[in-house]
Formats: structure tokens, sequence, C-alpha cells
């Protein structure tokens, strides 16, 4: 019965961060539609020396990889608080509805991200003759967002912020290191952070593949090395997922009392 009912909870939050997101909180969707379309450009029209410059990864598989970083780096990944601070602030003191929530926020930013992604290292792989790479690849897409959105959100937890306008922040200049420089740092920080926890997470998987098949991992890999690593990284992800909302939770418990403070007054900015 409690297995039940919690299944229930589980699908209701699910739905509920669907809606949020369909309706007050479409931004969430338009942020990561732009940094789709911004790699994608990038990707596609930029002239090497360029693309060198601007991309570590290269090769067409790696686009898929790549676009979906691009996707998460942004605030609806790491702000998670600040985001939707009157729901946060009921959560702060439930520390179990504040875990169920966290998840279902993955799970909902996960469907935009994830499964798209997958699809396009599956058509990449299909067109170019790479049927094994595309799966592989495709596998790890699909399970990798959920594991860095439960790591991504503890940068919220530590430095939530308000979404306030430009002409907002503008008004509030005088408050140059709140309303201006703390927030333009953490606008920025995704696109840093975000990188390297899926490099972290995705650690393991790099390193079976370069002992199995130095120094091209990903090209000359077997197919057991190749599914070894795949299966690994995928495993890693979801225990990460299932891990995540814990620590997050008792950061945020943790720091109660300055995270109501926050959440509670937008001028905070």
């Amino acid at each position: 019965m409690t297995s039940e009912v919690e299944r229930q909870s589980t699908s209701s939050a699910i739905k509920a961060e669907y809606k949020r997101m369909l309706t007050i909180r479409r931004d969430d969707l338009v942020a990561v539609a732009v940094n789709a379309g911004l790699v994608t450009i990038c990707w596609f029209l930029l002239p090497d020396t360029a693309l060198n410059w601007l991309f570590a990864l290269h090769g067409a598989l790696a686009f898929a990889y790549v676009l979906e970083m691009w996707m998460l780096a942004d605030a609806p990944a790491t702000n998670v608080l600040g985001r939707d601070p009157d729901r946060a602030l009921s959560l702060l003191h439930d520390p179990a509805a504040m875990r169920q929530w966290l998840r279902a926020k993955h799970i909902a930013l996960w469907t935009f991200v994830g499964p798209p992604c997958a699809v396009v290292a599956l058509v990449i792989g299909i067109a170019r003759g790479q049927y094994m790479h595309a799966v592989a690849v495709a596998l790890i897409v699909l399970s990798l967002p959920l594991g860095v959105l439960s790591v991504a959100a503890w940068i919220g937890i530590w430095l939530p912020y308000h979404p306030r306008g430009l002409l907002w922040r503008w008004r509030h200049r005088s408050d140059w290191r709140g309303a201006v420089l703390r927030w333009g740092i953490l606008v920025l920080l995704p696109f840093l952070v975000v990188p390297v926890i899926a490099v972290l997470l995705l650690a393991p998987t790099l390193l079976i593949w370069t002992l199995v098949a130095h120094p091209q991992p990903l090209r000359d890999v077997g197919p057991a090395g190749l599914w070894l690593g795949t299966a690994v990284a995928c495993a890693v992800s979801l225990i990460v997922f299932a891990l995540g909302p814990v620590i997050t939770s008792k950061i945020a418990r943790r720091r109660l009392d300055r995270l109501s403070g926050y959440l509670s007054n937008p001028e905070h900015g």
C-alpha cells in the first residue's frame, strides 16, 4: 500500500512539474531550445579554427554529447530552488518531499534533453554506418542527464538566485554585488560546471575505454569494451540520480535558515 501511494505521489509530482514547465516556467524550455540552437549553429557554421577553440570534442557522434551539455548548462539545471521559490520554501522542512520534488524536476527536464540527444546520436551513427557506436552513445546521452542534473542541483542549494529581468537588475545596479555580479557569475557558472560533472560521471567509462583501446578509445574499442563502458556509464548515472537528491536535501536542511531568508524575499535578486 505504501509503495503504491509513493508511486502515485511521484507520478503526481512529475505531472505537476510538466505543467509548471509548460505554463508559468516556459522559459525553462526556451533556455534549453536556445542553447540547442546556438550549439548547432556553432557546430555546423563556424570555421574549423573557431570550432577547435570552442569545443574540446570533435567527430560526428561527439555532437550529440556536446549538444546535451549545452542544453543542460543553464539555470533550469542549477537554479532549482530559485526558479520555484514558493514550492521550495514549502518543502525545506520535509526532506522526503524535497527528494521527491527534485527527482520529479530532474525527470521532467530530462525528457526534453536526454531522448532528443539520443535520437540525434542514432541518426548520425546510422547515417555514417557506425551502428554499434551510435547505440552506445545514444544510451549514454539518454541516461547521463539524470546524473548530471542530480549533482548540478547542488549549485542552486548553495547559491540560489531569483529570476529577475534585466530591467530590474539595471534599476538595482547600485547593489552591484548582489543584483549584478552575483547573478552574472551564477548565469555563467553552469557552462563551466555542468561539463565537469558530466566528465566526472563518465570517468570510469573513459578509463575502461582507454585501457582497452589506447589511444583512441571510442574508435578503436572492441564490442566487449564498448558495451562494458556503456553499461558502467548508464549505471553510474542512475546511481547518482538515486543518491543525488538525498545529498541535496541534506544540504538544504543544513542551510535551512539562509535558504528560507533568501527565497522568501524576491528583492534579493
